[in-house]
C-alpha cells in the first residue's frame, strides 16, 4: 500500500522507516516543521520526575536533560524513549498508554512534582490526586507552505496518516479549499480525537489502538482492502472498502 506521510521530519524519515520495513510504499509530503523554543527553566531544581511525550521534546530539549542528570524521565511512547537513548540519556519509564496514564506511573514511584516538556499541540495537562504538573512549551509544528503537487500525492496514496490534531484540522481545511473530495481519502489515525479533529465523511477513518506507528500499521492491515474508484477528476485511487 502506498501510505502519505505529512508530519515533520525527523518523524517522517522514522514512520517512513517502520512502514518501509512491514512491506509498504511510505510517500512523505511533511506540512510541517519542527521549531524549538527557548525553555523558561534552566534548571530542574523542585522536580522529582520530567514528563516527555514525543521525540521531538527529546531533542529540543537535549542541552537540559544532560544538565539535570539525576531527575528521572518519565517517556510515552517507545519513539521518545529512542530519542532520549540516542542522547545517551536513562529512561525511568515508558509508557504506551498516553500521559495520564505514565503520570499514574510517575505517581506510583513516589513522584509527586513533575515537569512536562511539550510541544504547543499537546493534549490536556491530566489532574491527579497528589501530583503537581508544571508544563514548559519548548518546540512547535509550523505550517510549511502546501506542495504544488499535494492533490496529486493524495490520489496516489491509499491512506494519509494523521499523527496529531493539529495535523487532522490543518490536512482536512486543505483538502476542502482545494476541493478535494473527502469521500475520495482515507485516513488513519493515533486516536479517535484526532480523528475527531479531522471531521467526518472522509472514504474511512482507521483508529489506532495506541498512538504508535506499529499499532496504527496493525489497524490499517486489519481494514484496509484495495478497490479502484474515480475521483472528481477521473484519476483513479485506491479507496478502502
Amino acid at each position: 500500500m502506498k501510505l502519505l506521510i505529512i508530519r515533520p521530519q525527523p518523524g517522517a524519515d522514522a514512520t517512513a522507516h517502520r512502514l518501509r520495513a512491514a512491506g509498504h510504499e511510505p510517500i512523505l509530503m511533511p506540512l510541517f516543521a519542527i521549531e524549538v523554543l527557548p525553555m523558561q527553566r534552566r534548571s530542574a531544581a523542585g522536580y522529582d520526575g520530567l514528563l516527555l511525550t514525543s521525540g521531538n521534546a527529546a531533542r529540543a530539549a537535549g542541552e537540559f536533560l544532560t544538565n539535570n542528570p539525576a531527575t528521572p524521565i518519565y517517556a510515552v511512547g517507545s519513539a521518545t524513549a529512542s530519542a532520549l537513548h540516542a542522547l545517551s540519556l536513562p529512561v525511568a519509564k515508558t509508557g504506551s498508554e498516553g500521559v495520564e496514564a505514565l503520570v499514574r506511573v510517575a505517581a506510583a514511584d513516589c513522584h509527586q512534582r513533575l515537569l512536562w516538556l511539550a510541544g504547543e499541540d499537546h493534549s490536556p495537562i491530566p489532574h491527579i490526586d497528589d501530583v503537581s504538573i508544571d508544563i514548559d512549551i519548548i518546540y512547535r509544528s509550523a505550517m510549511v507552505s502546501t506542495p504544488d503537487n499535494f492533490v496529486h500525492q493524495i490520489t496516489e496514496s491509499d491512506v494519509v496518516i494523521l499523527h496529531s490534531s493539529r495535523a487532522a484540522r490543518h490536512f482536512a481545511d486543505l483538502c476542502d479549499t482545494m476541493n478535494l473530495p473527502r469521500a475520495n481519502v482515507a485516513l488513519a489515525t493515533f486516536s479517535s480525537a484526532i480523528a475527531e479533529a479531522a471531521g467526518e465523511n472522509w472514504a474511512a477513518m482507521i483508529i489506532a489502538d495506541a498512538p504508535n506507528d506499529a499499532a496504527l500499521l496493525k489497524a490499517i492491515q486489519a481494514q484496509f482492502t484495495p478497490t479502484h474508484c474515480q475521483d472528481e477528476r477521473g484519476t483513479a485511487i485506491e479507496e478502502p472498502i
